[in-house]
């Protein structure tokens, strides 16, 4: 898979004053779930966005030249997001949730059901390609999550092991599509974790009493 560097792609942003880039961006997703990213043309990019050919040619020279574009997008989508997502909750748990919310959100919206049986080798490349930026993503958001569970437990946890862990957790639903009990299940881990922490930090204290 072709890639596109994040300042490129920040460069091309910033040029679009009529909204046409993101459009492009979105009319790919769908043409994407509908076609398939080796069938995909211009012509069918250009339908699917609304946009006329020599609009979507301004921006980019070729089919590759969009694919490597959405695929930096939409990393660069999910890096925001999720670190918007828990900024100004200053609640340990609540920023957990949050964090979890947009992240399970993403994932449906971004990737509907049926999208790995339409392009499969596409999909499985951005995902590696990607998979450590995502990776870092959702440990910066959650850090001040993490510093609350080291305070708990009397430990530092393994941050890079449990992102790696909720990367691969949520990924998995793009394969198996996600049921309203996994998503219950998901929604509720900081529920979960903070019960399992505080167990733990009530275990540490009993020790240290006896």
């Amino acid at each position: 898979m072709k890639l596109m560097p994040h300042a490129d792609w920040n460069e091309i942003a910033a040029t679009d004053q009529s909204g046409s880039v993101q459009k492009i961006m979105d009319g790919t997703l769908r043409a994407i779930n509908s076609i398939g990213a080796r069938r995909l043309s211009m012509s069918d990019i250009s339908e699917s966005s609304g946009v006329s050919r020599g609009t979507l040619y301004r921006y980019f020279a070729s089919k590759e030249e969009v694919l490597a574009a959405f695929s930096e997008y939409v990393c660069s989508s999910f890096e925001k997001g999720i670190v918007e997502s828990g900024e100004g909750i200053a609640e340990p748990i609540e920023r957990f949730r949050a964090v979890m919310r947009f992240y399970g959100r993403f994932t449906i919206e971004r990737s509907p059901e049926g999208i790995f049986e339409v392009e499969p080798a596409f999909h499985l490349n951005f995902l590696r390609s990607h998979f450590g930026r995502h990776k870092a993503a959702v440990q910066h958001a959650l850090e001040p999550v993490f510093d609350h569970f080291d305070n708990l437990i009397g430990h530092r946890i393994n941050r890079d092991a449990f992102c790696d862990t909720m990367v691969r957790l949520q990924l998995s639903t793009l394969i198996i599509p996600a049921t309203a009990e996994w998503l219950a299940i998901w929604n509720s881990a900081p529920d979960r974790l903070c019960d399992w922490a505080l167990q733990i930090a009530g275990h540490h204290s009993d020790h240290k009493k006896g």
